[in-house]
């Protein structure tokens, strides 16, 4: 098993400033083992001038919540970018960081240039953390092959439930379960739960990774779980971040395996001031968009979904996707069906979005509705929401 280990960076007080590309760093540059220094100069000389370029003059402070790049000076601002919560850069996988696979949104995507030298200093950075050594924590579950649903209920014989036990990794009773499908762009797992029984459960940032047959691995592409976190009492459980994803690449053969691995895992925590966790996961927030909703998106959501996900004669799908009220003109009700729509936003690759994934004709999902196998209707559908999905991934 290949294991993912995961250390503590020391980082410096941040005090807010604009981001100048200047090399001002001085000294400090120089310090810390050869490693260390790579990884610095590679901020200062590739990385920053590209973020200062592009992405500085709304993520310098001057917006709340989305100050990732402020600091005193150059090293200040990468200490701070490092340390952002949610995270922005993840060194374990560094090619599925929120900085490379946000793509447009209120600024402008990287080029494929851009991206790869920000990978390069992300690589470097991944190179220079500290060795855990023996007494390194291994958050990562053991690569398993999953079984797969080939049609009927989930728990049936030919759909049958995944059950990921944690307490190898220190949670007894701790399970995350769903049923997995392949689908023309890769794996697709429905019913994604969370659960803690014996001690409850606490879990940050899962990361998902395919291990193909010919040896290739797999990150998930967008890291779509980055900023979940969900502290479960005992004998209780949550749908992870809408129990619906759409892993792009992943093998669905007879010899391919998955694993999970956890920036945290442990028991239930009180008083961790973490709620519910996040179950956003790919855009930071809920609905932005809601006039767009209530204009392109409910209406067909509406007429094509809410009989089961709305009414109470499927407590199955309404669990998955709760619309209540998505067919109504209350606000708020349309807010919270907003918000729970967005959660299967896929927003590096919206085609790839659980809400079309599932009912599409063109792919083998488990989905008891299907349009009826009309791939028009389906496109018609799609073609009435998305003004919404594209709206909401550009939205700041």
């Amino acid at each position: 098993m290949k294991a993912v280990r995961f250390a503590l960076v020391a980082l410096v007080a941040i005090t807010a400033s604009a981001c100048t590309g200047l090399i001002d760093a001085g000294g400090a540059a120089n310090a810390g083992t050869p490693e260390e220094q790579a990884a610095k100069r590679a901020w200062i000389t590739t990385a920053l001038p590209i973020l200062s370029a592009n992405c500085a003059g709304c993520h310098n402070g001057s917006q709340a919540g989305i100050g990732f790049l402020q600091g005193a000076d150059d090293l200040g601002i990468r200490d701070s970018l490092i340390a952002f919560t949610p995270g922005v850069v993840n060194f374990d996988a560094p090619q599925s960081s929120r900085l490379l696979t946000k793509g447009p949104h209120n600024g402008p995507a990287l080029i494929a240039d851009q991206a790869s030298s920000l990978l390069e200093w992300l690589n470097a950075e991944k190179a220079a953390l500290p060795n855990p050594g023996m007494d390194g924590v291994v958050l990562v579950t053991a690569q398993f092959i999953p079984q797969y649903c080939v049609g009927g209920d989930p728990g049936s014989a030919t759909c049958p439930i995944n059950t990921v036990d944690l307490t190898p990794l220190g949670v007894a009773g701790g399970t995350i379960t769903f049923t997995a499908q392949p689908v023309s762009s890769g794996l697709y797992l429905n019913r994604l739960t969370v659960a803690g029984t014996t001690a409850g459960l606490y879990i940050e940032h899962p990361l998902f990774t395919s291990y193909l047959a010919d040896g290739t691995e797999v990150v998930d592409t967008i890291d779509r779980f980055f900023s979940v976190k969900l502290d479960l009492m005992a004998n209780t459980s949550q749908v992870l971040a809408g129990g619906q994803a759409g892993f792009v690449g992943f093998g669905a053969g007879a010899a391919d395996k998955i694993s999970i691995s956890f920036k945290a895992l442990s028991a239930y925590v009180p008083d961790t001031g973490t709620g519910g966790g996040s179950g956003d996961a790919g855009g930071g927030g809920g609905c932005k968009v809601l006039a767009s909703f209530k204009t392109n998106a409910a209406p067909p959501l509406a007429a094509n979904c809410a009989n089961c996900h709305a009414g109470n004669n499927n407590a199955n799908a309404k669990s998955a996707m709760d619309l209540t009220g998505v067919g109504g003109a209350d606000d708020a009700a349309l807010l919270i069906a907003c918000n729970q729509v967005r959660t299967r936003i896929n927003f590096l690759t919206t085609d790839l979005s659980g809400f079309y994934v599932a009912p599409n004709p063109g792919d083998p999902t488990n989905h008891p509705f299907k349009f009826n196998g009309n791939q028009a209707n389906f496109n018609a559908f799609k073609a009435a929401v998305d003004p919404w999905v594209q709206a909401e991934k550009t939205a700041p």
